[in-house]
């Protein structure tokens, strides 16, 4: 019988449909908002998460078959899935500090999209080796092309930075406070933790001396 982890499936199914119940809630308070513009831009940012969930599913689906794999997350998945779901959640919940259109708007909705296609093309280069647990696979080996080239968790960058976007875009303090001080120490925590892994991965620590964990020349 193989083993099952269905808690990154759980907590897909549960994310997306929070999403799609409080955005509802959340396009009937702001009505009208965007009537002057050629496009609901609230609609559309929405949109493009759900569309970036359900891209991430096959990730979700892949992992529940851990049969063969050598798990150690240390419930880092339950946090990191929870603080990626807090900080959208309360995005959509809580009211903005912009009562009206402006450029902050279009800023967040271009880093998020920008950030979400780098995280993507982190996912697709990592191929069969990307997974949402901290584990390791027969055969794991070192990939050092597309974004990995320049740094050693690119699919990590990517999703600080399309957080960065939602946050400037629906712009308000709870959703500031949840994502510096739950979702970013989740994703800190997760790259110490694997990277205990993945320095027992032959070839790793030579990977990982030419190259900055997130941000080239930062960290």
């Amino acid at each position: 019988m193989k083993n099952k982890d269905l808690t990154p499936l759980i907590m897909w199914f549960v994310l997306v449909a929070a999403i799609i119940v409080v955005a509802f809630i959340r396009l009937s308070r702001i009505s009208g908002v965007w009537d002057k513009y050629p496009v609901n831009l609230e609609t559309i940012f929405i949109s493009l998460y759900i569309l970036w969930m359900i891209i991430e599913l096959r990730v979700s689906k892949k992992d529940v078959n851990t049969e063969g794999k050598k798990t150690s997350d240390f419930a880092s998945c339950q946090m990191y899935g929870l603080g990626q779901a807090l900080t959208f959640l309360s995005a959509l919940w809580f009211p903005s500090v912009w009562h009206a259109p402006n450029t902050a708007h279009f800023i967040g909705i271009c880093l998020f999209f920008l950030s979400v296609c780098y995280r993507l093309w982190a996912i697709h280069t990592l191929g069969q080796f990307y997974s949402h647990r901290v584990r390791t696979v027969t055969q794991h080996q070192i990939v050092d092309s597309g974004p990995y080239r320049f740094t050693r968790h690119p699919a990590y960058a990517g999703m600080i930075i399309a957080n960065t976007g939602i946050s400037l875009y629906f712009f308000n303090w709870v959703t500031i406070s949840v994502f510096l001080f739950i979702l970013v120490p989740a994703i800190l925590l997760r790259i110490v933790i694997e990277e205990k892994t993945l320095f027992g991965i032959e070839g790793y620590s030579e990977f990982a001396k030419k190259r900055k964990r997130l941000f080239p020349a930062i960290w």
